[in-house]
Formats: structure tokens, C-alpha cells, sequence
């Protein structure tokens, strides 16, 4: 089978979700489930992902979330590996918890997100153990229910301040009592009829979106992943993160200018910073967050920085030249730290 593409883009939303290897429980009691949510809540700040809706259920989770940054893979690789690795320890067991990789559908966010975060909220009351009870029992349970995020969106006590919820409930009138009412009531009449799965309506086991929608996608992004990746395999096994001034300092020797020159975000010398940035993405992609990385190039924005590097894919394409002067260069700079 063809794994599902990976499309990655600021600002893009996603619905993720992962089930345990053999639909295996991933939780054995509340301290489990306290340690993923702290494990969640530390990637979250750590790759500025914003986490809007969430469930979590006894071998398996849901989230609706936006990645402002276009790094949803490395934000899932660091809360996959933190829990992982509890868990294996706490209980004494080795090998792979969840059943293959995570599953991430990208989101037409106007047509999609209220429909989602509906189906993710009743998510834990749509299982074979309540089919026999009544729409009150069902609505009372879903109440209870401690582990999910409806719980902030139809009253403000005890809310989680790593959610946000003013998206979803812009489409309920607001963040404010009366929306948050409309939404409780938009829930609950999801338990009075026979709720279609939005997610059936996904296109390529990878965009749940219009035709149009779809059609920027590809226009826009899947020429590009349709490419030999060069983010970057041979790179992945170096652990160390390399700061930018010295891979500054090497890129301006070459081109004969002070590192100073090429380090701040306006500078004249636009092919050697463009040099500087793209080694700095492919040195330091998945153990540095978009944002950092910028901050430590002029202070830029991390969609700066994925701007740059798709310019830079497309001129490396036609200019052996560069790229090969690229490649020197990073290997010059592996070899000189010793990575």
C-alpha cells in the first residue's frame, strides 16, 4: 500500500489520529493519561502548534489542530517519541505501541473544522458499549467524560489554556455564552441522528477538501513532495544541532563577505544568506522548531524559513552549480565540527 502523502504548508490544519499496534489499549490508568497530555502540551509550545480539538480514548487518539509553522511532522515525531518512551519504561515493555505511522488528513478549514470537532467530541459515546442506551444516558456520559476538549468549549471553568477555542465557536457567533450554548446544542443533536464520519469524504487518504480546495493543493504543494526529498536522508542521523552563526561564518568565507553581513534579514548579499538559510534548514530540520531557527537568522518568521527553502528547491533544480556548492559546503561544515 502507498503511504498517505505528507503535505505541509503554514498555517494548514490537519485531524490526526494513531490506534494502538493490534488496536492494543496506549493507556492503562489516569497517570498515562496525564503523561500524554504533558507530553503534548510540551510540543505543542515547543513547535508553536495549536491544538483545537482533542479525544482520547482507551487504544487510540484524535486531534484538530493547525500548524502556523508547516511542521506537523516534526511536531508528531517529538510527541510520539516522549510518550513512546514513558510508556515503554513505566511498564517494562519494548517495541512499537501504535499501529503504524500516525494518520494525518489535511483540512479544508470553512468547509471541514465545525464537522470535525463535533465528530471528535462524541467520538467517546460512538462505541459499541452504549448502543443500547438512550440519547439522555449517552448525553450524561459524554458529560462525565474527562479526557477531551468539549468540556471548554460549552463553559469557561476549568478550561485548558493550551487549547484554543475561538475558531470553532466563530462559527457558533463567538466565544461568549451564547455561542458557547449553540455549540453545546450543535453537539448534542449529533447524538439524535445517524451521524455520517466526515473523514469518509477524504480524498486520497490524504485531503478533505472542495474540488477547489484540492486543486490549490496540488498546485501549490504536491509538485514539490512529489520530488526526491532532499529534507534531507542522508542528514537524519546527525543529532546535534549546529548553530547558525557558524555555518554563517563558513558560508561567508566563500563568498568573500563578514558573517554579520549575511546573518541579518536584510542583507545585500541575497544568494549567500539564501545559501546560509537553506544549509541552516537541512543541518537542523526536525531537532529545532521553524521559529527558533529564525530567531537565530535575523528574526524572521519559521514561514520565512519554509519560504526560502522552496525557493531555494526550485533554483537548486536548474543551477548545478549551486547545488553543488551547497552540498560543499555542508559537507565542509560536518567535517569541520566532526557531526
Amino acid at each position: 500500500m502507498v503511504r498517505p502523502l505528507r503535505i505541509e504548508y503554514p498555517n494548514a490544519w490537519y485531524h490526526v489520529t494513531c490506534r494502538g499496534n493490534q488496536r492494543m489499549p496506549i493507556f492503562t490508568d489516569d497517570r498515562d493519561r496525564y503523561k500524554f497530555l504533558d507530553s503534548l502540551i510540551e510540543s505543542l509550545e515547543a513547535f508553536q502548534v495549536e491544538l483545537h480539538c482533542y479525544a482520547i480514548m482507551k487504544n487510540h487518539f484524535h486531534f484538530l489542530l493547525k500548524t502556523p509553522e508547516a511542521n506537523l511532522g516534526r511536531f508528531m515525531h517529538r510527541f510520539n517519541t516522549a510518550y513512546i518512551t514513558y510508556y515503554n519504561l513505566r511498564h517494562q515493555r519494548s517495541g512499537h505501541l501504535y499501529q503504524g505511522r500516525y494518520k494525518a488528513i489535511l483540512i479544508e478549514a470553512d468547509r471541514y473544522l465545525l464537522k470535525l470537532s463535533r465528530y471528535i467530541h462524541l467520538n467517546p459515546v460512538k462505541i459499541k458499549e452504549y448502543d443500547g442506551l438512550t440519547i439522555e444516558e449517552k448525553a450524561e456520559k459524554l458529560h462525565q467524560y474527562r479526557w477531551n476538549s468539549l468540556h471548554g468549549y460549552i463553559k469557561l471553568r476549568g478550561r485548558n489554556n493550551f487549547l484554543h477555542h475561538e475558531m470553532i465557536l466563530g462559527y457558533m457567533g463567538g466565544d461568549t455564552k451564547k455561542g458557547r450554548a449553540r455549540y453545546r446544542g450543535f453537539v448534542l443533536r449529533g447524538l439524535k441522528i445517524d451521524l455520517e464520519n466526515p473523514l469518509q469524504e477524504t480524498r486520497a487518504n490524504a485531503i478533505l477538501g472542495s474540488d477547489s480546495f484540492t486543486v490549490w493543493v496540488k498546485e501549490n504543494y504536491l509538485s514539490e513532495i512529489s520530488l526526491p526529498p532532499r529534507d534531507f536522508t542522508h542528514l537524519r542521523g546527525i543529532k546535534n544541532v549546529i548553530s547558525a552563526k557558524r555555518i554563517a561564518e563558513i558560508v561567508a568565507n566563500e563568498y568573500e563577505v563578514e558573517p554579520e553581513k549575511i546573518i541579518k534579514s536584510r542583507s545585500i548579499y541575497k544568494e549567500a544568506r539564501q545559501v546560509m538559510l537553506e544549509i541552516c534548514y537541512r543541518l537542523n530540520y526536525r531537532k529545532i522548531s521553524l521559529r527558533k531557527m529564525g530567531e537565530e537568522v535575523g528574526g524572521i518568521s519559521g514561514e520565512r524559513i519554509t519560504q526560502v527553502h522552496k525557493l531555494m528547491r526550485g533554483k537548486i533544480a536548474e543551477d548545478r552549480i549551486l547545488r553543488d556548492l551547497i552540498d560543499k559546503l555542508t559537507d565542509k561544515i560536518l567535517i569541520e565540527l566532526r557531526v
